[in-house]
Parts: structure tokens; C-alpha cells; sequence
């Protein structure tokens, strides 16, 4: 399966990134232009979720994105201008005016790296001013500390990596040039985040199991325990443990009296799904009076998620306040506290699915998980068996929907696939491509 990865930028900067991404087939590129810095608000709000990760073509609107939260860390990149590439620019800029230039200002780059670069090729004769990037809060603030340096007769030469900034010096006549990240900065950048798409897509592919212990209190005789009370309530608990399989499309299995497993994948597991487990430990502690140890392990084969499950269970430990131990695929053990809030959340919907929801006679949150699952399973046809699944429904339930959405644009029709052997084909759906 592709991955898929989102470039936003200026327009000359993304062009710039689309002739390094030619050399990637096993990824596909979605470009996204813009003039404003703001436009970048839109661009996200409408297509954030189509793909897996984000290339920003720099400093500026990955910062702009990341101070308006409108991704994740986790989600994006932006190459980084190194020292080397403003002396690039800066032989570039001596060839065109046919002058050695020893007085410049150059922004978005740290003092520590451009000394060291000046220190290891022993430029300490060029003179600099420099406007770090973690000072700006606008570019009229860039464009007047380089053209205040210019009219005092302190630099010669102006070099940035702003497109604004640049087009604004130019305006006023000033010596300027623009440096952009080097070929091999942007190719480094796809490989990181193919990688970490794929890492997380694999990571969410990872086997989960959950395992529910229900220990007798030493108040309980052996015959109290395996009364007929005693199974009642058992079955209570399993009834408990299948609503929240179901919640996590798992499934459960009793390995013996009070001990249960739900076999899942990660990526199914959420804060709701957590906030049921701390539901189910203390129900149990309130209308039976037992303990219940939960404990969850992840691995990369059923066995060793089995294996961290019963390793959790060897280091839980008698607590006042129910708990969730964890132990990851490296046998990393964390522990998880109940919070006072435990929200599920769900996928921003953007200004042009808005716009047709308004016509729908469906909830948002309905498209806001369908685009969620989605993605998530790397889906991008599905079926009303598949909406059904995802949303916890019925079937026709899943039909209803899908006619609904494709009756307002949302969706279209994109297929059929055979859903047995005698029985009819299953219609197949797609989200409609935005031109």
C-alpha cells in the first residue's frame, strides 16, 4: 500500500518538492499551494486527513500550523536550512553582481549554527546580522530589521528564506536573495515520513489483547466461589467485556474461571475503550465485591501479546484506585490512573464536507468517524458492512447512510465486490474527490 504524503507551500517551494518526490514511485504526493500564510488554516481544515503524513516547505507555516494546532507533531516535517545552504546562496548572489560580498543579514537560523559554519571554514571576516526565527511573530518584522540594516549602510547583501519577505525587499530595490532547502535536505525528509507512516500504520496493525483477571477476596471460601452466585456474576462480567470486544472489533475468550482475553489490534484501542476498562474494574469491585486486574499487552504475534498480558499481571500490584497496566511490544511496562475525563475524538470536519452536511440528514459525527476508520484501515473504498462495523450498527442501518451521504456528494459510488457465492454483489464506495 502507497503511502501518501501532503506537500503545502508556496507555490515555487512545492514545484521545488514535487521534482525531488519524482524519484519516490512508492509514494503518492498531494501538493497544496497557497498565497496567504492563512490559506494554510483552509488547506488543513479541508484535507488534513487524506493522507498519512505532511511536508511543509518550511520554518514558517509548519510553526503557523503547529501554533494554531492544526496538526501534530507526529503528523509533519519541514526540512531545515543548515548554514551550508546560505553560503550557497551566498556564492550565488557574489557570481550575479560580480562582487564579493562581506557584510550580510540573513533570519531563520539559529546563531550557534551559522558560527560554527563560519569557525570550521574560517569566515570569521564575513560580518552578519541575524533575525533568529524563534524571535518573528510576523514578516513585516523580518522585512524591517533587513531594510533598517540596509538604509544604515551595515550590510550589503540580504538573504532569507521567506518568499514574503523576499518579494517585499525586492519591491523596495534592496539586494536580496532567497535560500530554499537543499535537494538532499527535501530528500531526507520524504524518506522520514514514509517511515514513520509506515511505522505507525504498522504499529497499529499490532496485536492487542486484553486481559481481564477476576481474583477472589480472601473473605471468599472455595465454596462461595464456585457457587451459583459466584457464575452469575461471572457471566455479568463477560457480558461487560463483549460490549467493549464489540466496541473494538475483538473478540473474547474465557481461559478459565475468572480469566478473560480480548484479542484486538492497537489501532482500535482508544480513550474510550480505556475508559471502559476502568468502568468495568469498578463495577465489578462494587456489585460483587471482587478484584478485577486488567492488563494489556501488545506484541507482533498473538503469543507475545499473550505473553506481555501475563507479564502485566505478575507486576500489578494491590491500588486504592483502578488501574490499566500496559506492557508494550519491548516489554516497556507503563501504568494508566483513571482521569476525571476521558473524551473520544473525533475527526475535524472541513469548510466543503460542512457545506454538504448542511444538506444531509445525518449527525457530523457520523462522517467525522466514517473519515476516521477510513483512514485508519488505510480504506479508501468501503462498503455499508464495513460503515456498519465502524459505526456499531446495523447493516441496512450502514445502506441508509451511505445512500444518504452519496445523495449529497459525500460519496460516490466506486465498485461492487462479491459477498458470496450466491448471494448479490455488495456495493463499494469512495469519498468524491475534490477538484
Amino acid at each position: 500500500m502507497k503511502t501518501k504524503i501532503g506537500v503545502i507551500g508556496p507555490k515555487d517551494s512545492v514545484e521545488q518538492i514535487m521534482y525531488v518526490a519524482e524519484e519516490f514511485d512508492q509514494i503518492t504526493f498531494f501538493p497544496h499551494t497557497y498565497e496567504k500564510l492563512s490559506d494554510v488554516t483552509d488547506i488543513l481544515r479541508d484535507h488534513r486527513h487524506e493522507v498519512d503524513q505532511w511536508f511543509f516547505s518550511g520554518v514558517l507555516n509548519h510553526t503557523y500550523a503547529m501554533e494554531n494546532n492544526l496538526i501534530t507533531e507526529e503528523e509533519c516535517a519541514y526540512p531545515p536550512l543548515h548554514g551550508s545552504s546560505f553560503f550557497g546562496i551566498l556564492l550565488e548572489a557574489q557570481l550575479a553582481a560580480n562582487q564579493v560580498y562581506r557584510k550580510v543579514s540573513i533570519d531563520t537560523i539559529a546563531n550557534e549554527e551559522f558560527d560554527k559554519i563560519l569557525s570550521y571554514y574560517q569566515l570569521d571576516a564575513l560580518e552578519y546580522e541575524n533575525f533568529p526565527f524563534e524571535k518573528v511573530r510576523h514578516t513585516d518584522e523580518l522585512t524591517a530589521f533587513h531594510s533598517q540594516l540596509y538604509e544604515q549602510g551595515k550590510i550589503e547583501v540580504v538573504i532569507t528564506s521567506i518568499k514574503t519577505v523576499y518579494k517585499e525587499l525586492k519591491a523596495k530595490n534592496i539586494p536580496v536573495f532567497r535560500v530554499t532547502p537543499s535537494y538532499l535536505s527535501i530528500k531526507m525528509v520524504i524518506q522520514f515520513l514514509e517511515e514513520r507512516a509506515q511505522s505507525k500504520h504498522f504499529r497499529n496493525s499490532q496485536v492487542a489483547i486484553i486481559g481481564c483477571r477476576v481474583e477472589m477476596n480472601a473473605s471468599h471460601s472455595e465454596e462461595n466461589y464456585y457457587s451459583f452466585k459466584t457464575k452469575y456474576q461471572e457471566l455479568d462480567v463477560r457480558r461487560q467485556l463483549l460490549s467493549i470486544a464489540e466496541k473494538t472489533n475483538g473478540s473474547v475468550m474465557q481461559l478459565g474461571d475468572g480469566l478473560f482475553f480480548i484479542f484486538t489490534t492497537r489501532g482500535e484501542l482508544s480513550d474510550e475503550s480505556e475508559a471502559d476498562l476502568f468502568t468495568l474494574i469498578e463495577d465489578i469491585r462494587l456489585q460483587t465485591n471482587l478484584t478485577a486486574r486488567v492488563s494489556i499487552g501488545f506484541g507482533e504475534t498473538v503469543s507475545q501479546a499473550e505473553n506481555h498480558v501475563r507479564i502485566g499481571f505478575r507486576h500489578i500490584k494491590e491500588e486504592q484506585e483502578p488501574l490499566l497496566l500496559i506492557v508494550d511490544e519491548d516489554q516497556s511496562i507503563s501504568l494508566k490512573q483513571q482521569q476525571k475525563t476521558l473524551s473520544y475524538h473525533t475527526t475535524e470536519i472541513g469548510h466543503a464536507l460542512q457545506n454538504k452536511m448542511t444538506e444531509a440528514n445525518l449527525s457530523p459525527g457520523v462522517i467525522s468517524k466514517l473519515i476516521s476508520y477510513s483512514k485508519l484501515y488505510h480504506r479508501e473504498h468501503f462498503s455499508s458492512q464495513d460503515l456498519s462495523r465502524w459505526l456499531k450498527s446495523t447493516e441496512r442501518n450502514g445502506r441508509r447512510i451511505l445512500t444518504e451521504l452519496e445523495r449529497v456528494g459525500i460519496v460516490e459510488q466506486a465498485g461492487e465486490q462479491q459477498s458470496g457465492e450466491r448471494g448479490r454483489p455488495r456495493k463499494v464506495y469512495g469519498f468524491v474527490t475534490e477538484e
